[in-house]
């Protein structure tokens, strides 16, 4: 963050202008004069036509499936009641009403009165459900409802196999059913996108012909500097958007822009994508030289890591490490570490000594303040 916002700064006063000092926010009564040269640039370096801009991933992740139902409605010629989106099992697409359905079904979603006939990750007719990473479930759904799936929404990669690879498969077999059924696939990049794989996309690990129809962006696609997500996808299915169909008030706003602007170049002039596979490989590789009876598996790719552990709850394992100053994210069995791009050799080892050391000591406490978060959390693959 410190680096992107050093960054800004530095374009700003290229610019001549810094948005914090003048007009901070624009909302969608006015033009921000950032946002043209901007998307164009994305489009025409990953090869699509339209981009919108939206704040959360949620939004961007609703907004796809929106459009995707409009093509899918009418241009595919689904009759509207029957028009399906798919996801995958144990994913997350956000919390909303639009997307929420796309989640694993739960008692917390059916009290709301939101569990949906147009967006889930089941079977519709058979309830059997859209298992991530096996194939066999997604091809009997696709087989059997494609002339009334719209799209299928995916994270390719998710973290949670013990041979990465297997995650490539999938996602790539997913892919392929789509192209075959005339199925829109759209690629959920919010939370492993903008390198966090060692490529700008996690979708570019299934081949160079593969091209999803829209992509979700969001995160750190900004470093960390502003909120902000993004929608880009191809000419058939964006330019269906009509004015005043889709919106965020704060979307376009001029620190959001320049924050993904040069968040983007920083990405680019360090050489953070190839940062982030070193430090990911030096990650795994040391834990696993460990052999430590209370880690089952890790699970890496580029800077996005994962641990399994056993004989040990995960939130417990993260309150400890709270305390002593490692941030990850627990959900049991999984701890996930997000690796920065920008961390040195010498930060990397520091924060593995404490991981370490954490491991070693864990069942040597009594109760760790922190560790029942998870109880009164909201209900969350992610």
């Amino acid at each position: 963050m410190k680096r992107v916002s050093e960054r800004l700064h530095l374009a700003w006063q290229n610019a001549g202008s810094d948005p914090l000092a003048t007009v901070a926010l624009v909302n969608i009564s006015a033009h921000n004069p950032q946002w043209g040269p901007f998307a164009e640039k994305m489009c025409k370096r990953f090869g699509y036509d339209k981009i919108l801009a939206m704040i959360s991933g949620t939004e961007a992740a609703d907004t796809a499936c929106k459009t995707a139902r409009k093509w899918g409605i009418g241009v595919k010629g689904i009759p509207a009641e029957k028009c399906l989106v798919l996801a995958t099992g144990k994913s997350y697409h956000g919390m909303t009403s639009g997307v929420w359905n796309l989640q694993d079904p739960s008692k917390a979603r059916t009290a709301y009165g939101l569990d949906s006939q147009i967006h889930m990750n089941i079977n519709p007719t058979t309830g059997e459900p859209l298992t991530y990473p096996e194939i066999d479930p997604m091809r009997r759904c696709i087989e059997e409802h494609y002339q009334r799936i719209a799209a299928v929404v995916m994270e390719p990669y998710h973290g949670v196999t013990r041979d990465v690879h297997d995650e490539g498969r999938y996602a790539r077999a997913v892919y392929d059913l789509c192209r075959k059924y005339n199925i829109l696939f759209i690629s959920d990049e919010v939370r492993s996108g903008a390198g966090k794989t060692g490529k700008f996309f996690s979708y570019m690990h299934l081949g160079d012909d593969c091209k999803p129809d829209m992509v979700t962006m969001g995160k750190s696609i900004t470093g960390g500097v502003y909120p902000q997500s993004f929608v880009m996808g191809k000419e058939a299915v964006m330019s269906l958007i009509g004015s005043g169909q889709t919106a965020s008030t704060f979307a376009y706003t001029p620190v959001a822009i320049a924050a993904a602007t040069a968040a983007i170049e920083t990405i680019d002039r360090e050489s953070l994508m190839e940062r982030a596979v070193v430090l990911g490989d030096r990650w795994a590789s040391t834990i696993r030289s460990w052999n430590h009876p209370h880690i089952d598996w890790v699970s890496q790719i580029g800077a996005d890591c994962n641990i399994f552990v056993k004989g040990v709850r995960a939130e417990r394992l993260g309150a400890l490490l709270m305390h002593k100053g490692v941030a990850i994210f627990p959900v049991h069995p999984r701890i996930r570490v997000s690796i920065p791009f920008i961390m040195t050799d010498e930060e990397l080892d520091r924060g593995l000594a404490i991981l370490k050391d954490t491991l070693n000591t864990v069942d040597q406490y009594g109760s760790i303040e922190g560790e029942f978060w998870h109880q009164s959390a909201p209900a969350t693959n992610w």
